[in-house]
């Protein structure tokens, strides 16, 4: 390859053709798997009533299982890999947490089923040399290199002992299990509990000798897809992954989830506001060259009376102008933004007509605007012809605001891949 560059000084104006060879590239670190932190508000007496009578759960077990918990003995998480390469690190976080996060020890393996390693995988986990860790709150903490060889859409099984208690927060849409004492080592966890909440394991980059782009998927549940069990239908996200990295002769791509169940583009409470944590959770991360956005249908409902209590009025001005943000923010990184169109939500006590009307203004924008640097019609994949406002019924989860796996993957198929090249 032909550089031209450009002399400075005294002798400015010349230019001199250097030839550069990208035949040995240097191995990169690329993050190959995100799970975004987050903290959440203490549900409302209005949100249990709500979720109970949506979700038919009695509202004493609601309370209890949305109420942040006390855990002790041993975490363990599964997570799936979207890029290949020789060695890995694991990125844990206490971003959200208010105290020091102590851990005994960590581990990973290669994963079988259901949260059981690979017989004679597991390897302990060093933090600057050290097998324990401490990690102060605001803090992530990143291991030191692990020879581990990965390809895309390995699995791996990451656990942590914990030195003290820790507090769990029963929201959040991944699922874990909790044991007794310090089985990091173990393959499979005796007498273990399934859990559910944000995970600790915030990331998973590996070294790669040929550094694909970072894909960043940004948004709320739809995005956050279901991570409850191993080798689930997680989300577009996942699926997108895979079909990128079937396809020959194109750039490998790495498509990492940083997605929020219940999270909102310009305001915190289910995760910090998506305007405040775009640094954290995609921006800063080494090769990002896409961001895809599928964020304010939360803004939208949460807007004026919602199962959430009374929050301000937001227009369809407000959302647009966060959008506006996060494209700004963004070319100024090089990094191109795709944003999807808001999936169906019909009208009901609390969902009001105003609020569809407002889901087709922000659609509308998105559509039609040009500012985007693409878009990705969710809503036309997955809506009902004869009902625009709702799923159509194969793609519906059931709740009228979630896609159903079926639906997950109409969304991932529909997307137009030559979009990354």
């Amino acid at each position: 390859m032909l550089v031209e560059a450009f002399g400075r000084g005294a002798a400015a104006g010349f230019v001199i053709w250097c030839a550069v060879s990208t035949a040995n590239a240097q191995p990169a670190w690329r993050e190959a798997f995100q799970s975004s932190p987050a903290t959440y508000e203490a549900p409302s007496d209005t949100f249990i009533k709500f979720a109970s009578e949506h979700w038919h759960v009695p509202p004493e077990q609601l309370v209890a299982d949305l109420t942040p918990q006390p855990i002790a003995g041993t975490v363990r998480y599964q997570v799936i890999i979207q890029a290949g390469g020789s060695q890995i690190r694991i990125r844990l976080s206490n971003e959200e947490g208010k105290a020091t996060l102590k851990l005994k020890a960590v581990s990973v393996g290669m994963a079988g089923s259901d949260f059981v390693a690979k017989p004679d995988t597991s390897r302990p986990v060093t933090f600057a040399g050290s097998p324990s860790v401490s990690i102060p709150a605001g803090a992530p903490m990143i291991s030191d290199p692990i020879a581990m060889a990965v390809t895309a859409g390995t699995e791996l099984v990451v656990s942590a002992a914990l030195a003290e208690n820790a507090v769990n927060e029963g929201r959040g849409g991944a699922g874990f299990l909790l044991a007794a004492g310090d089985q990091t080592l173990n393959a499979s966890l005796y007498q273990a509990t399934p859990m559910k909440g944000r995970p600790l394991v915030t990331g998973v980059s590996v070294l790669s000798q040929e550094a694909p782009q970072v894909i960043v998927a940004f948004g709320d549940s739809i995005t956050d897809g279901n991570r409850v069990a191993p080798r689930a239908l997680h989300g577009w996200s996942e699926q997108l992954a895979r079909r990128l990295a079937m396809r020959k002769g194109h750039k490998s791509y790495s498509v990492i989830n940083a997605g929020i169940a219940g999270n909102r583009l310009l305001a915190a409470g289910w995760g910090a506001a998506g305007l405040a944590r775009l640094d954290r959770d995609a921006l800063r991360i080494e090769g990002i060259s896409h961001l895809v956005l599928l964020e304010g249908i939360n803004d939208i409902n949460m807007s004026g009376r919602s199962p959430f209590g009374i929050s301000p009025t937001l227009s369809a001005g407000d959302l647009i102008a966060g959008y506006r943000q996060v494209i700004a923010r963004a070319h100024a990184r090089g990094v191109k933004v795709y944003i999807g169109t808001l999936t169906p939500n019909p009208a009901s006590e609390l969902t009001t007509k105003d609020k569809v009307a407002l889901r087709k203004a922000v659609n509308d924008w998105i559509r039609h605007s040009g500012e985007p640097d693409a878009v990705i019609d969710f809503e036309a994949m997955v809506q009902d012809p004869s009902h625009p406002d709702m799923f159509k019924a194969e793609f519906d989860s059931g709740d009228h605001l979630h896609p159903s796996d079926q639906g997950y993957m109409v969304m991932c198929n529909g997307i137009d891949t030559s979009l990354f090249p």
